[in-house]
């Protein structure tokens, strides 16, 4: 149903709290960010929404212009203006240490492929599963907490 990448070093352990992250959800469907709104508003992150690839860009720049931080990225694959990876390889231009997860409602080698080469931590498929979503990044706030 998805596939996850992320690779930690160690297992987490029950002590391992997941740090609050700052996240820009990118998806041209309103309905898929406000099921990714729901999933992860309840954790305590701070959510950043854009519905095009270039708005995500300008998004992440007011960002950087008001010294916020942007942990990772949420990106639906395919968009109207730019695909989630051409979408990401702009996001880190600003912020060289974001993270992408990509989302897609496309099944493909290649696509997995793609997104692996970008540097996407994960590509979880649509529709979205809660618990999948929640484990994605919950293990990415635990790693990054680990690192930082």
């Amino acid at each position: 149903m998805e596939s996850m990448w992320l690779d930690s070093s160690r297992p987490l352990r029950p002590d391992d709290e997941p740090r609050r992250l700052h996240i820009l959800l990118v998806d041209d469907d309103e309905r898929c960010l406000e099921s990714l709104e729901s999933i992860l508003a309840p954790d305590g992150h701070d959510l950043f929404f854009a519905t095009r690839g270039l708005e995500a860009v300008e998004c992440a720049r007011a960002l950087k212009g008001k010294k916020v931080p942007l942990d990772l990225s949420i990106l639906d694959f395919n968009m109207p203006d730019l695909n989630g990876i051409a979408t990401f390889r702009k996001l880190i231009v600003e912020f060289p240490r974001v993270e992408g997860i990509f989302i897609s409602g496309e099944e493909s080698k290649e696509l997995e492929n793609e997104v692996k080469l970008a540097g996407g931590r994960a590509l979880v498929r649509k529709p979205l599963d809660i618990a999948s979503v929640r484990t994605v990044v919950s293990e990415f706030a635990a790693t990054r907490r680990r690192i930082n």
